[in-house]
């Protein structure tokens, strides 16, 4: 077996290093942090719903300091080696056996500084509690824009947590986790230009940002054909018709803008 194959179906993520050029990072940060900035003025209360539209920033304090946006397929976003990267997109065909799968999220959560730590949780539903199935049809491929550390409140995650299918605990491991005794949590302090799959079952949470900038990462969102979230993914039309055969594959369930 591959093993960033069985890295993912171990820990529950995988990171893969240098996948994109720091050069083209640094121009996705300063694109994304002019949109976000405009969240950030607009939005000065939590939020239980995003608002704005995609070319002003779409989005929302989510916690106190720790904003969630939406990103357009704009220019420097419109890049397919970020969504049609051909080792993201391998990686996926052998997890799932399948290329039978689209995008169904192009969103971002940031901490600023001043962020809270947050709860331990998972990104989605048990869709069989009480079995641990081994693989799930949907997770986030992520690509931090900014070198992540433990001051400016890089990721914790509990590895191998992916599996926990109980359904009594849900919502209550801050609890579970902080009286048993278990193995210890992973930082990923990454560098920018790496991109790296999270299998959302896995437990995590954002730490708090001590540091003088905030920590934005783009995240996009993979699902099996059949599989749906709540919010779909949206696309300008002009975006949609500049992307190639795959690319459009990939967003056939977007929700195309005029």
């Amino acid at each position: 077996m591959d093993v960033k194959q069985a890295e993912f179906l171990v820990n529950g993520y995988v990171t893969f290093e240098n996948l994109l050029p720091v050069e083209k990072i640094d121009r996705l940060h300063e694109a994304f942090m002019a949109l976000l900035n405009q969240v950030r003025d607009r939005e000065t209360e939590i939020q239980p719903r995003d608002r704005g539209d995609l070319r002003t920033g779409k989005g929302r304090m989510q916690l106190e300091n720790r904003y969630t946006m939406y990103w357009p397929l704009d220019p420097p976003f419109a890049d397919p080696e970020l969504y049609e990267n051909p080792v993201i997109l391998d990686f996926l065909e052998q997890y799932w056996g399948t290329d039978d799968f689209f995008i169904s999220c192009l969103h971002s959560n940031t901490p600023y500084p001043g962020s809270s730590m947050q709860k331990w949780h998972r990104d989605t539903i048990l869709l069989t509690p009480g079995v641990g199935n081994q693989r799930h049809p949907h997770f986030g491929v992520k690509i931090p824009l900014v070198d992540t550390t433990e001051e400016n409140g890089s990721f914790e995650l509990y590895p191998c947590s992916q599996y926990v299918a109980e359904a009594a605990y849900e919502g209550e491991y801050d609890d579970i986790l902080a009286r048993g005794d278990f193995p210890h949590a992973r930082r990923l302090n990454l560098k920018r230009g790496t991109m790296w799959v999270q299998d959302p079952r896995a437990l995590h949470r954002g730490t708090p940002n001590r540091s003088d900038h905030a920590r934005p990462e783009l995240c996009i969102c993979y699902s099996l054909s059949w599989f749906r979230v709540p919010n779909q993914v949206e696309l300008y039309r002009e975006s949609f018709e500049g992307l190639s055969e795959r690319g459009k594959k990939l967003f056939t369930d977007a929700r195309l803008l005029d």
